[in-house]
């Protein structure tokens, strides 16, 4: 796990700059650090060893004959069986790493290699005979890859701020799109001329012309036609190989335990294969919030080796503008992220399993089943639907004119509707309008049959990729933590799309995953209402609401309990974006 930085330059590329920039992102990966260059091409990595501790996993890294080079961040868990493979081909290897295994298995397949790959990634191999530059980034988009280009420079990176230094300036589009989401949505940046590079893509970039490729994209057809108990049990047998993968590491490695059922049962499975697992649990003096009651339950059943990290008042007035200086671009959520990763670095791991992804694929959000509902009343005249619009319960119900599919999804999951964000930005409501058109070019489910599904694509590809994995990489990595994500393994993923969406609705909540946990977890764990990785920071901020610089109207609004925190935080947060310029 690693930080990445690249540059391809018509002129000479300025070494002391190129290195400078590569030091910001040091915390990435605080174990090891790399530079190759020429007169037009750099390449830096900042390393965090998690697989091969040696120093033969040092990038950048070297074929054989050094006609290729690569700089990776990620890992990819199935890279055992793809070494096998090329070993039986004739390739040496020199390291127990990953990073070589991708880079021979380049060498052999070219840009099909990732088809074959399993687990998060962003990389670049260098051609030094044909001066081609291959890049890739996993079909969750688990691993970011940011990059800007000008008629002289194309530059590439794991984190913006290392691109700043060619263009700072805000976005205006992005703003629109953070008020509506609560996020910015790829491929958008919060900056100008900096933009993602997109998931499940891989691309060439020579004569100074980047081209891409779809190469995997989520699937949810054909759907199995299997008993429902065999479906269970198949996907308990996959569940338990993508935690076996998950676990490999020569660093110590843990898990975050909430108390929910995706964390749950993810340390129930790895304790399984572990000894002595380490589980970390963030706990509040407020008990109406906490949830070490069922974090007990796992803890004492799995006799699990547990870390109870205490959250008050004082620490998160403390380290609030920490946090807010690792934040690479706005976001309505995060903290949680923060502080988990920050407890986890404490206590002394360096790889954490998170249940990300569970939700998105086991069907855990209430939008899963509001959709229908949105669907028949975007069918309505929006005429008859103007007087819900008085009401500010209501007001998002103005998304049911949002282009085709969408309005079916973000009535339930904007964060401000139009006609307020034209308000807040003093601008023309069909801009947002426009914009939420030309998102649809993006996440387009015009492909996909049913309803729900269409919801499960909105959820991972839009929420999940740019909100959760995002902070999730900013913010573990802040603390040079490596975050894996076992729901979102491939093999996994691929099976559990396909089931039909009927068999995910039961008397349980993602019943499936309900079903696989009611012989390894305590009743209670999944036998409960869903409850949110949530912290106290609304009151804490309430009684601090003087210490931070946001608008006065808002903050009179936010003290007298007319403004909803979620709407507040967003408008704290984009006048501080505003005000880094």
């Amino acid at each position: 796990m690693c930080g990445i930085l690249g540059q391809v330059s018509k002129d000479k590329i300025n070494k002391n700059n190129f290195e400078r920039n590569l030091l910001k992102i040091n915390h990435r990966g605080p174990d090891d650090y790399g530079i190759y260059f020429e007169d037009n091409i750099a390449l830096g990595q900042t390393r965090l060893s998690i697989i091969d501790l040696s120093k033969e996993g040092h990038q950048p890294m070297f074929s054989k004959y050094s006609n290729y080079i690569i700089i990776y961040n990620g890992e990819v868990y199935n890279f055992k069986d793809i070494k096998n493979d090329l070993l039986q081909k004739g390739y040496k290897f020199h390291s127990d790493t990953d990073t070589e295994v991708i880079l021979n298995g380049f060498i052999e397949y070219k840009e099909q290699i990732v088809n074959r790959l399993n687990g998060m990634f962003a990389f670049s191999i260098y051609n030094k005979n044909t001066k081609e530059l291959f890049l890739a980034r996993d079909r969750s988009g688990i691993k970011p890859l940011y990059y800007y280009q000008d008629q002289n420079d194309f530059i590439y990176s794991s984190e913006i701020k290392t691109l700043k230094d060619y263009s700072s300036i805000i976005n205006y589009e992005a703003k629109i799109l953070f008020l509506l989401l609560g996020y910015v949505p790829e491929p958008y940046t919060i900056y100008n001329n900096i933009t993602m590079f997109p998931a499940g893509y891989y691309g060439y970039f020579h004569n100074n012309e980047l081209k891409t490729n779809q190469y995997d994209k989520y699937s949810f057809e054909p759907k199995i036609i299997k008993p429902y108990e065999e479906i269970v049990k198949d996907v308990s047998k996959i569940f338990d190989d993508s935690i076996k993968r998950h676990l490999i590491s020569d660093a110590p490695i843990g898990t975050f335990l909430s108390g929910g059922l995706d964390s749950s049962v993810i340390t129930a499975v790895a304790a399984k294969y572990k000894k002595n697992l380490q589980t970390l649990s963030l706990v509040f003096e407020d008990k109406n919030l906490s949830e070490e009651y069922y974090q007990d339950l796992v803890v004492k059943k799995y006799k699990t080796q547990h870390t109870k990290y205490l959250i008050n008042e004082e620490l998160f007035l403390n380290t609030i503008d920490e946090f807010f200086n690792y934040m690479e671009q706005p976001t309505i959520d995060g903290l949680n992220t923060f502080f988990v990763s920050k407890a986890a670095k404490e206590s002394g791991l360096t790889t954490v399993l998170s249940g990300v992804g569970g939700d998105e694929i086991f069907y855990g959000y209430p939008s899963f089943k509001d959709g229908k509902t949105l669907k028949f009343l975007s069918k309505i005249p929006y005429g008859l639907m103007k007087i819900f619009e008085y009401s500010n319960k209501y007001k998002k119900l103005e998304l049911l004119q949002a282009e085709k599919e969408l309005s079916y999804y973000l009535p339930k999951r904007a964060l401000f509707s139009p006609e307020e964000i034209s308000k807040i930005l003093q601008i023309d409501k069909l801009k947002v309008y426009n914009l939420i058109a030309e998102l649809w070019k993006t996440y387009n489910s015009s492909s996909i049959n049913q309803i729900e599904d269409k919801i499960s694509f909105y959820e991972l590809d839009m929420y999940m990729k740019n909100q959760l994995l995002r902070d999730t990489d900013v913010f573990g990595m802040a603390h040079s933590l490596e975050i894996r994500v076992p729901f979102l393994d491939k093999e996994l993923v691929d099976y559990v799309l396909k089931i039909k969406p009927k068999e995910k609705f039961g008397i349980y909540n993602k019943q499936i995953l309900s079903d696989i946990s009611k012989n390894i977890l305590p009743k209670e764990i999944f036998d409960r209402p869903k409850m949110g990785f949530v912290l106290p920071f609304e009151n804490w901020f309430r009684k601090n609401i003087d210490r931070f610089d946001v608008d006065r109207d808002i903050k009179e609004k936010f003290k007298n309990k007319q403004i909803t925190w979620s709407r507040f935080w967003a408008i704290l947060i984009l006048e501080k974006f505003n005000g880094k310029l």
